[in-house]
């Protein structure tokens, strides 16, 4: 229990530095989302697989994040909202298998994000999820916060 307590201490301490980057959103862009989006998502999903007592590696995960502001031709490209989507793609049992799960993402002026899972429910539909040990912990992939910068 002592990695899950590091790494999510990480993400926490992370966001904490981030949000205090200022509050211009011209800095968020698809670009920038996808980027921050793909890797906190991988660190999560190991973190999840180990506690579920399988060894992944983000290096192994290769997380995508695939993510668009609105729907429709005339959505906005950037901009801050609650209006983001994202599909996130990776390789989950080996390099020929990919799986997706999509979230939904609020994001703020100041370059941080929550991300609400939408299916699969094994993945990140239910908020705890039972460990390899048989404790009930919480998901990390659930829901969960990030920032990236924005200048």
């Amino acid at each position: 229990m002592t990695a899950v307590r590091r790494a999510l201490a990480l993400v926490l301490t992370a966001a904490a530095l981030l949000a205090a980057a200022g509050c211009d959103t011209t800095g968020i862009t698809r670009d920038r989302v996808d980027a921050a989006v793909a890797p906190t998502f991988a660190h999560l999903y190991v973190l999840q697989q180990r506690l579920r007592g399988r060894e992944v590696t983000v290096a192994s995960v290769k997380a995508r994040a695939d993510c668009a502001r609105g729907t429709g031709p005339n959505a906005a490209t950037k901009g801050a909202g609650d209006d983001w989507t994202c599909t996130l793609s990776w390789f989950n049992a080996g390099p020929a298998i990919t799986a997706t799960a999509n979230y939904q993402l609020h994001v703020q002026p100041n370059g941080c994000y929550t991300a609400d899972g939408d299916g699969p429910s094994d993945l990140n539909g239910t908020p705890t999820l039972t460990a390899a040990d048989g404790a009930n912990v919480t998901n990390p992939l659930w829901r969960f916060d990030g920032c990236f910068d924005i200048s």
